[in-house]
């Protein structure tokens, strides 16, 4: 049965399904056609005799109306030409096919997220996070490219747009584009072990980048200023996660990541002693992976409040809100302190800072029990590295004295005694009472008692 030959978008209409496929020519296109099924599916088709092969060859380029009238015609096209150069369309279209499969295989998009799988066995919550949005970022550059292909010119260039499109409010460079080199520099690595890259265009670029600023977090660093904080953490109502939160973060100077995590599995309040393993610590070379916390007895006491509330669940500040983790959120303390008016003055992670200056310079404690407190890796003149349990006598009773320091500035009394260069020279009653204060006095009865 002759049909009337397709010569516009509108002709298509007429030519409804039957019991059978039929096939209908388009006009001025010899080869092409239209193929109409007895589901009503309409598919443009081009039926042409390969170069050196009487068999005739059959490719389908699409279904209308998703491939129009004007677009089967420009494929139409392309396929004429490829013939009238000895070249078979459907030969060419698979080659195409198996040149994008093996390019994606091969793509920085493919290896950036195998590693990214990697990252997920061993990291959790806002780090990963953070890795998984610079990824995303590297991606939207280079993810289509072949790794192999990619050099340092192309990684400058990209870096170096991140780099300028990630300013502070003072319009210096974070370090974004820095941590997004670290992280491409990963998967190169990656992607390197396993054979298809010979090298690693982005471990050569961060020194070409300019510096990060990102300014130092406010602290209070005064005796002085830190009393008035205390006092004002102690005046403010609420929720006691929230109050107990910021306590702790004043004493033990851990990281507001960390605490946040406090599980009550990782504690041992009769030994006085937390476990963890620090999140910064994981992958970072200056931070140690696992360490030891000795804590004085005022953080026991407030460990035993938060037992009254959250003792029954994992978390030592459990929220029932909180919706993914059910902790308190890391905008929690920072929050509170905004509110006690010290936003730009003092922050939650200030506390270390705080703890760290004071420490040294009235306290006299020396550097290395101090970066030991705060997690940092230290080592000794040898260079032997120092391990968690390393100096914990010596730190618990530096954590101890910290403690009691807090309460002198709190209360308002002399904290002279707590210098570590004065301690000869405090009275011996004074010290007899310190320690009826902070023991009891059956417990210090007992002590001497035991001595004699």
């Amino acid at each position: 049965m002759d049909r009337k030959a397709i010569s516009s978008d509108r002709s298509i209409s007429s030519h409804k399904p039957e019991d059978r496929k039929y096939f209908v020519p388009i006009k001025n296109h010899p080869k092409l056609f239209l193929m109409v099924r007895p589901t009503e599916t309409k598919s443009w088709m081009y039926r042409y005799y390969p170069p050196s092969n009487p068999k005739q060859s059959i490719i389908s380029i699409g279904t209308y109306p998703s491939i129009s009238y004007a677009r089967a015609c420009e494929v139409w096209r392309e396929y004429e030409d490829l013939l009238s150069k000895g070249i078979d369309p459907k030969i060419h279209r698979e080659d195409i096919k198996k040149s994008l499969i093996s390019k994606t295989k091969n793509s920085f998009n493919h290896f950036a997220w195998e590693y990214f799988d990697t990252l997920e066995q061993s990291q959790k919550g806002n780090t990963l996070i953070r890795k998984k949005g610079r990824l995303e970022l590297i991606c939207s550059y280079i993810g289509n490219e072949p790794i192999s292909e990619i050099d340092s010119p192309r990684m400058l260039e990209v870096l170096l747009d991140i780099q300028a499109n990630s300013l502070n409010k003072d319009g210096k460079p974070t370090d974004k584009a820095e941590r997004c080199a670290g992280i491409a520099s990963d998967v190169f690595v990656y992607a390197g072990a396993r054979g298809f890259c010979s090298s690693n265009p982005a471990s050569l670029i961060k020194s070409q980048l300019a510096k990060s600023s990102y300014g130092h977090r406010p602290a209070v660093t005064k005796p002085e200023d830190l009393a008035k904080l205390l006092r004002a953490i102690e005046t403010t109502q609420g929720d006691l996660n929230t109050i107990n939160s910021l306590r702790l973060l004043a004493m033990l100077f851990i990281r507001n990541g960390d605490l946040r995590r406090m599980r009550w599995a990782d504690l041992d309040l009769k030994a006085s002693r937390w476990q963890l393993k620090p999140l910064k610590g994981q992958g970072k070379l200056n931070m140690v992976k696992e360490m030891v916390v000795p804590l004085p007895h005022q953080a026991v006491a407030i460990l035993l409040e938060q037992q009254k509330i959250n003792g029954h669940t994992e978390y030592v500040f459990y929220s029932q809100t909180a919706k993914k983790y059910h902790i308190i959120s890391d905008v929690t303390a920072n929050n509170r302190l905004k509110d006690l008016g010290y936003q730009n003055i003092h922050c939650a992670h200030g506390f270390r800072a705080t703890a760290k200056t004071i420490l040294q310079e009235q306290l006299k404690y020396s550097l290395v029990l101090v970066e030991m407190a705060l997690g940092h890796t230290t080592k000794d003149p040898n260079g032997a590295a120092y391990g968690r349990f390393d100096y914990v006598d010596d730190r618990a009773e530096m954590m101890q004295k910290w403690a009691n320091y807090l309460d002198a500035l709190r209360e308002g009394k002399d904290t002279a005694e707590f210098r570590v260069d004065a301690q000869t020279q405090v009275d011996p009653t004074t010290q007899l009472q310190a320690l009826i204060a902070q023991l009891g006095e059956d417990k210090v009865l007992e002590l001497l008692r035991n001595k004699g």
